[in-house]
């Protein structure tokens, strides 16, 4: 076995033996404004009636507006929290902070656009790229995406090349 190999497979088992750490990441109360408070309370009100279960189908569907703006709420805070906090931890100017906002808002987009594109792909379809992810085991791993060029860049480029 080859140094590598062994450093790989010894840093397998020692994932395997620990136990992750499981935290929660809260937003506090106090910083919401007096009408989320209001609609997290209703949404609070609805939930403690039907404890220790779950609502009814008919009554989420019925307040689906409010379970909808209170997640619209938590995310948008929690976009907040991200794009102030990561660029003042990591970036030393304005122009480092910058291209954070350019490239996580350009993501944000990019990604909001790949989700449309899902909703609207037949269900056959999605069914049958989620079961090939699974097998190639791509679920559980990341990895980079080349960025890709507008068509008119690469159009310019092709003409660049092939003159003489």
């Amino acid at each position: 076995m080859k140094p590598w190999q062994l450093n790989r497979r010894v840093n397998s088992l020692s994932e395997d033996l620990t136990e992750p750490v499981k935290t929660e990441t809260r937003i506090d109360f106090s910083c919401l404004t007096e009408p989320e408070r209001v609609l997290f309370n209703k949404v609070r009100e609805i939930m403690d009636k039907y404890a220790p279960g779950s609502p009814p189908q008919d009554v989420i569907v019925k307040n689906s507006d409010l379970w909808n703006k209170g997640l619209e709420i938590f995310a948008r805070r929690s976009v907040e929290l991200f794009v102030e906090v990561l660029p003042a931890s990591l970036c030393c100017d304005e122009l480092e902070e910058w291209y954070f906002k350019l490239y996580f808002y350009n993501f944000w987009l990019d990604w909001l656009e790949s989700i449309q594109q899902l909703h609207k792909m037949p269900k056959e379809r999605r069914e049958a790229l989620l079961s090939e992810r699974r097998e190639m085991g791509l679920l559980d791993r990341v990895f980079r995406l080349h960025r890709s060029q507008p068509e008119t860049i690469k159009k310019h480029k092709t003409k660049r090349c092939h003159e003489p």
